[in-house]
């Protein structure tokens, strides 16, 4: 039978992939001989070579393919002609040798092929990295095409920008700290009280950044709808630019929106003075020249990587943060989910995306980019539709300014050449106004859309509702109840309860300088809330994160999915409870994501919470009134280790997502590197998250039902069991018997607790020590 030679299945290979990304119409390039100036002999069997991206080689081989590792990494470190970027993450392919036989329909085969093996060497050319690590990974010609997608965003150039933009913010801070030396604090004082945080070093680096981020979203929508760029309002001799740009800001407010990215940043810029203004403008402005000559304005979603990896460096930002990895495989499991025809290009404005915790937008933006993939990936070009998306498709809500405009600068950098009017970018009121504000009573932040389809945002968006005096800023949140197809949040893990910090009436709700009496005002508001609600999730002991709960379930649609980054104890707590009946009951295909490792931090998803965490995405029930979903098992997934890619996030979550129904355990593995392992069993069985060796969920599932059935052993003994609220009562939680660390006055309990050899007067007979606990 005739067979088809690598040269010419290329051709075809490259005829598929072309269909996968707009921008690899006209640059993707097969079998050409020139391509490197310094080997014009060298041909690589595909390169992608996209104007302000990254170029990405591709070589091919059939099965097996003995050589097809080593033409990658050759290809590492090398210039394509028309390009002067290196190439810095090469992918290698293992064809089947079925698709070696016959030509007639081969493009058609490719497309519907799904056993390519492949993986990815990135990094210095002389010791690059591969992942996997060893074996391949397995996939269809979509799954090629997001591992090349992923790579033309250069590593090296984020880092750059990053650490041009963090050495500009520092120098620009001292001109703020040199102000506060020299007689004048009230410019820090009103940079604490614009951006809702505590006046000091950080909160001047929060300042900064948004003023550089402005001017570099300046440069990009500089010459549409009459915006005079940086240079041109530098060179106005009648004012100074600190006055030119407030002006050019206002009209970009008033006349487009970019309210998120540029209202923050107005206030910011106008309380400076002007000795103080012009120091910081000279050293930003010429950030921001600096980040554009690296492509940012240019690149897509250079700057919202680089953003990313900066908020990540807590000591310089202080932003509470999810991480990028740990995002792309929340945002990757949810998207999988979602009940959408991917192939019809029509309806991806339609579909209703919501963070209404957004911080800095990062779960957001990985949702956004999800989407985007399966509209290239259908053959659509993305660009056509992210102005409809931003305007009408995505919705983020956050009660500090700096994190909605950095949500909205990171979700507009998706393609920073497109200019959208409206955003749905809200910064919500929290407690009670003052002035004018004072009129909208006691505010919750997000947490009041739980109660209403409609609430008002702190300043407007951009919106405009023309009325007889003139247009008028239209200042409410529209997000009606069970309309959004994908809630996608990483809520606020404080409690109203005081467990801890006795000065403090209700911790959850004292940032922004509350008072106590605003303090209780919330509370109360919250529990207003909660009462109205027929089974809420949730609950003062469990903190903000399950009253969440509540907002997720109030939006998300009829077989919607809900996807949330939750304190691991969501799984297992007791104040837990009623949130997992409701998950339980109303929803179906729930699944929780952990890690099993050693140490808060090394389980967390999320960059600073230093607490162990879980990630639970679930799918709402269409039939609120069918037989409920609690005899169904949840699936457990224990990873060993936070993804370390974006590569490996979304790897992870097309193999999550193909589990099996049964066996009720497994083992996850890519190639042949060992992911994790997971487990499919009650969702009240919460024992079973971040196990690492899933033989001991069997043995604690049989040991409950009062049998020992032990790994690699026939049959089982029987053992009675007995709960232990038979034997006797459970005392109180031991902080309310006394203190194990030393504390100063107010002291939350009567005692201190010590260890003693002697027998004691007051025995503490339990105490919660994870260490111990962690390992049986």
């Amino acid at each position: 039978m005739p067979r088809t030679g690598e040269p010419a299945f290329n051709g075809y290979f490259a005829e598929v992939l072309r269909g996968k990304h707009p921008q690899w119409r006209d640059h993707l390039g097969v079998e050409q001989t020139g391509v490197f100036p310094d080997a014009p002999r060298l041909r690589p069997d595909i390169l992608v070579l996209v104007p302000d991206a990254q170029p990405v080689a591709v070589e091919t081989e059939f099965a097996p393919a003995a050589t097809v590792e080593d033409d990658a990494r050759a290809r590492l470190g090398r210039t394509p002609l028309k390009s002067t970027d290196p190439i810095e993450q090469a992918v290698a392919v293992r064809i089947p040798d079925p698709l070696r036989r016959g030509q007639a329909d081969l493009a058609e085969r490719i497309a519907a092929a799904a056993d390519f093996d492949y993986c990815v060497f990135s990094g210095d050319p002389a010791s690059p990295e591969r992942w996997p690590e060893t074996g391949w990974l397995t996939g269809g010609i979509d799954h090629i095409a997001r591992c090349i997608e992923q790579a033309m965003v250069s590593q090296r150039l984020v880092d750059k920008g990053m650490s041009i933009l963090e050495n500009g913010v520092r120098i620009a801070t001292t001109a703020i700290e040199d102000a506060v030396e020299r007689g004048f604090p009230d410019v820090e004082r009103d940079f604490g009280y614009i951006l809702n945080q505590h006046a000091g070093e950080q909160t001047d680096r929060m300042a900064m950044t948004i003023i550089a981020n402005a001017l570099t979203f300046h440069a990009t929508i500089a010459g549409t709808h009459g915006i005079p760029s940086v240079a041109q309002l530098r060179d106005d001799v009648s004012t100074t630019l600190q006055l030119a740009l407030l002006d050019a800001w206002r009209r970009v407010l008033d006349e487009i929106n970019y309210w998120p990215i540029f209202k923050v940043a107005s206030d910011l810029l106008a309380r400076m003075r002007a000795d103080t203004a012009r120091r910081v403008l000279r050293v930003l402005v010429g950030t921001a020249d600096q980040i554009a000559h690296i492509g940012a304005t240019t690149r897509q979603d250079l700057a919202g990587r680089m953003f990313q990896n900066l908020i990540v460096d807590r000591k310089f930002l202080a932003t509470f943060y999810t991480l990028p990895a740990s995002a792309a495989l929340l945002a990757e499991l949810a998207a999988a989910r979602l009940d959408a025809d991917w192939n019809d290009l029509a309806a991806y404005p339609d579909l209703v995306i919501a963070d209404l915790s957004c911080g800095t937008g990062t779960l957001l933006s990985a949702a956004y980019h999800a989407v985007l993939a399966r509209y290239r990936h259908a053959g659509g070009d993305d660009r056509e539709i992210h102005r409809r998306m931003i305007e009408r498709s995505i919705v983020a809500a956050d009660i500090m300014p700096a994190a909605a405009h950095l949500c909205a600068a990171q979700l507009s950098s998706v393609h920073p050449e497109e200019v959208f009017d409206n955003t749905r970018v809200y910064t919500m009121p929290y407690g009670i106004g003052a002035g004018e504000e004072r009129e909208r009573g006691v505010a919750v932040g997000s947490l009041d859309l739980i109660a209403a389809a409609q609430t008002r945002s702190l300043f407007a968006t951009g919106q405009r509702q023309a009325l007889g005096g003139g247009d008028v800023d239209v200042q409410d949140v529209e997000l009606p109840h069970e309309s959004v197809d994908l809630v996608i949040m990483n809520p606020p893990f404080t409690r109203p309860t005081n467990h801890e910090i006795a000065a403090v009436p209700v911790p959850s709700f004292a940032g922004f300088r509350t008072t106590e009496d605003e303090q209780r005002a919330m509370s109360d508001r919250l529990a207003d809330i909660r009462r109205g609600l027929e089974s809420p999730a949730g609950h003062g002991n469990a903190g903000l994160a399950s009253n969440f709960i509540d907002l997720a379930h109030a939006k998300a649609k009829p077989g919607g999915v809900v996807a949330l980054v939750l304190p691991l104890t969501a799984v297992q707590g007791g104040s837990w409870q009623a949130a997992r009946d409701l998950l339980a009951e109303r929803y179906e295909d729930v699944a929780v994501v952990a890690i099993a490792a050693s140490g808060s931090f090394a389980r967390a998803f999320s960059a600073d919470t230093g607490m162990a965490e879980a990630l639970v995405v679930a799918t709402k029930r269409r039939d609120r009134n069918g037989p409920t979903g609690t005899a169904r098992p949840a699936l457990f997934v224990n990873l060993h280790r936070r993804p370390a890619s974006l590569l490996e996030a979304a790897e992870t979550a097309r193999i999550v997502a193909r589990l099996p129904e049964a066996p009720t355990t497994g083992r996850i593995e890519a190639g042949g590197q060992p992911l994790g392992s997971w487990i499919r069993a009650p969702l009240s069985e919460g024992g079973g998250a971040a196990l690492r060796e899933p033989a001991l969920a069997e043995t604690m599932l049989a040991l409950r039902g009062g049998a020992l059935r032990m790994p690699r052993r026939s049959g089982s003994l029987p053992i009675p069991i007995v709960p232990l609220g038979r034997l006797g009562e459970r005392g109180l939680v031991d902080r309310d018997v006394g203190s194990w660390k030393d504390e100063t006055p107010p002291f939350r309990s009567p005692f201190k607790i010590v260890p003693r050899r002697a027998a004691p007067s007051y025995p503490v007979l339990w105490r919660h020590v994870a260490d111990r606990e962690r390992l049986l």
